[in-house]
C-alpha cells in the first residue's frame, strides 16, 4: 500500500487525463504543464508494466488496462477526498457573522445556514437581516449577502448565488375577486405592488407592455419581504420569483398569473477580499455558493 501512494501524484495526474481524455486539460485542472503530467502518467505506466492510453498524434485514448483501471484509480481518490473534507468539517472552528438582505435571509438562508451548522459542528454562524448592507470591514461582519448593485462597488471577494426572475403573481383571493383570466386580462387592471421603488415593474412593463404606464401607480414598500406579504394578504400584483417565493407558490398563497418574466437583480456573497483559503469563512462562502448552484442553473 505504501509503496502505492508513493505514486499519488502520478494517480491523480492518470485520473484527471483519463476522465477529460486529454493530457493538456488535465494540466490546466491540476495547475501544471503539460509535461509534467505527461511525465506522471508514463511513470505510472513504467510502474505498472503497461500501456494505461493509446496515443494518437494530438489526442489520447485509455487502452483496455486503462479502462479498467480508471474506475477504481477515481473510486480511491474520492474515497481520499471524502475523508479530507469529512475532517475539516469536525475540526475547523471559528465564528461567522453573516449579514443579510431580509427576503433572501428569512426565505432561503436561514434554513441554509442551519445546514451547514450541522454539518460544521464547530463553526457557529450568527445572521441577522439588514436593509441597508454593511461595510465588509467592520470587525463584526464576515460576509454579507444582498442584491448585486449594492455590493459591486465594494472591495471584496464576492461570487453571484442566483438572480431574481420575476413573474406577475398575487393572491387566489384577489385573483378571484377581480375576475382576472390570465387569457383575456390586463395585468393592467390590477393594483401593482412595488419593492424599493417602482424600477422593477418599469423594466416588465417596458420589456412585455411597451407603452403602458401602469407601472407609475400601486404601493411601494421599503423591501422584498414587506412586498411579498402584502401580496400574500392580497393587495396587489407582485413580481415573485421561483427561489424567494418558493414557499408561497408551494402553498397556493402566491399564483402565477403570467408567465413572462424580467430579470430584477443578482443576489451576491461577499466576503473580505484577504480571507483565507481554509477559514471558516472561506468554507462558507464556497458551500452556499454551491447550494445556490443546486437550485439556479443559467
Amino acid at each position: 500500500m505504501f509503496s502505492s501512494l508513493r505514486h499519488l501524484n502520478a494517480l491523480r495526474a492518470f485520473e484527471a487525463a483519463a476522465r477529460n481524455r486529454s493530457i493538456a486539460k488535465a494540466a490546466d485542472e491540476l495547475h501544471v504543464s503539460h509535461s509534467v503530467v505527461s511525465q506522471h502518467v508514463r511513470n505510472l505506466e513504467e510502474w505498472l508494466n503497461v500501456e494505461l492510453f493509446e496515443r494518437h498524434s494530438n489526442r489520447i485514448e485509455l487502452s483496455e488496462e486503462g479502462k479498467h483501471f480508471e474506475p477504481q484509480v477515481a473510486y480511491g481518490l474520492q474515497i481520499l477526498s471524502d475523508a479530507c473534507d469529512n475532517l475539516l468539517n469536525l475540526t475547523q472552528t471559528g465564528t461567522i457573522n453573516i449579514s443579510a438582505e431580509p427576503a433572501i435571509s428569512s426565505r432561503w438562508l436561514r434554513k441554509k445556514v442551519t445546514e451547514f451548522c450541522g454539518q460544521h459542528p464547530n463553526i457557529e454562524c450568527n445572521l441577522r437581516s439588514e436593509w441597508r448592507p454593511p461595510d465588509i470591514d467592520e470587525e463584526l461582519v464576515d460576509v454579507i449577502i444582498h442584491f448585486e448593485e449594492r455590493l459591486l462597488r465594494t472591495r471584496t471577494d464576492h461570487a453571484r448565488l442566483f438572480p431574481i426572475d420575476g413573474f406577475p403573481a398575487c393572491s387566489p383571493e384577489l385573483q378571484t375577486e377581480s375576475g382576472f383570466l390570465p387569457e383575456c386580462g390586463s395585468i393592467s387592471d390590477l393594483p401593482l405592488l412595488h419593492d424599493n421603488g417602482r424600477h422593477i415593474w418599469q423594466h416588465w412593463f417596458s420589456e412585455h407592455v411597451d407603452g403602458n404606464e401602469q407601472w407609475k401607480h400601486g404601493k411601494v414598500y421599503s423591501d422584498l419581504s414587506l412586498a411579498i406579504d402584502a401580496a400574500v394578504d392580497g393587495e396587489g400584483v407582485f413580481l415573485a420569483d421561483e427561489i424567494i417565493c418558493a414557499k408561497e407558490l408551494s402553498l397556493g398563497q402566491l399564483r402565477k398569473i403570467d408567465d413572462r418574466t424580467t430579470r430584477c437583480t443578482w443576489y451576491l456573497i461577499a466576503i473580505n477580499e484577504n480571507s483565507h483559503a481554509n477559514s471558516a469563512v472561506t468554507v462558507f462562502k464556497n458551500w452556499i455558493v454551491a447550494e445556490a448552484k443546486k437550485e439556479y442553473r443559467d
